[in-house]
């Protein structure tokens, strides 16, 4: 498991202001349900205060963390202040993430400069919109693939990434017929993250492709997984 900070675990076991914001007069998105971690900040302006601050992910732990602690931090703050904090700040208030995890804050970041992109519209447009009412994010996150068969012996780590391997190089004549590729990257956990090259890494094909994978390395490795994109390089 990684080496997650206490304050990290904390925001997401006990997640701060989750859920939608009926009153909210700033919507900002960020991220995609086909990678899991779309995100959705809501946010109430008065006086140019940030006065509530709601947040949802299709996330895991960091995701839902990030999340968390982002709207912490902009609640009671001027826009003005709002506008400084990035992916370091929200960083630091979990106290730290892994590298590989890092991609949470910086998600989380850019759902709030959306937000606040939101809110600056002209105030005739802003007037026609009325209030920004979040409905829950409407596509379910990706759910992971079964194996048909279960109570196989666990695989070592090893012997995971080997299987994933061989499931790539044999799905190989595949990808490239389409104009595409894809590279194993690491294992974390439920999560299979491979980099997407060519035309596999267009958002349809890429949907196609991590779907047809996944269902195949279900079944390989005998236990659910989810395929994603891993961060770009």
């Amino acid at each position: 498991m990684l080496d997650y900070s206490e304050t990290l675990t904390d925001h997401f076991l006990n997640p701060r202001n989750r859920g939608t914001l009926d009153s909210a007069n700033a919507l900002g998105e960020a991220g995609s349900v086909r990678s899991g971690n779309a995100f959705r900040l809501t946010l109430k302006i008065e006086a140019g205060q940030i006065a509530a601050a709601m947040f949802q992910s299709t996330g895991g732990g960091p995701e839902i963390a990030a999340g968390s602690a982002l709207t912490e931090l902009v609640i009671g703050r001027s826009l003005a202040e709002a506008r400084r904090l990035d992916a370091n700040a929200i960083e630091a208030a979990l106290g730290g993430l892994p590298a590989e995890d890092r991609s949470a804050a910086e998600v989380a970041a850019e759902g709030l400069a959306a937000a606040l992109k939101d809110y600056a519209q002209p105030p005739a447009f802003r007037a026609a919109q009325g209030l920004r009412v979040a409905q829950p994010l409407g596509v379910a996150p990706i759910r992971p693939a079964l194996p048909s068969k279960t109570g196989a012996p666990r695989l070592s780590a090893e012997e995971e990434r080997a299987r994933v391997e061989a499931v790539l190089e044999e799905m190989r004549p595949r990808f490239r017929a389409d104009g595409g590729d894809v590279a194993f990257h690491d294992i974390l956990g439920p999560r299979v993250r491979v980099h997407l090259k060519g035309s596999c890494s267009g958002c349809q094909l890429a949907g196609l492709t991590l779907g047809g994978l996944q269902k195949r390395l279900a079944e390989e490795l005998g236990r659910p997984v989810f395929v994603v994109p891993a961060p770009s390089r």
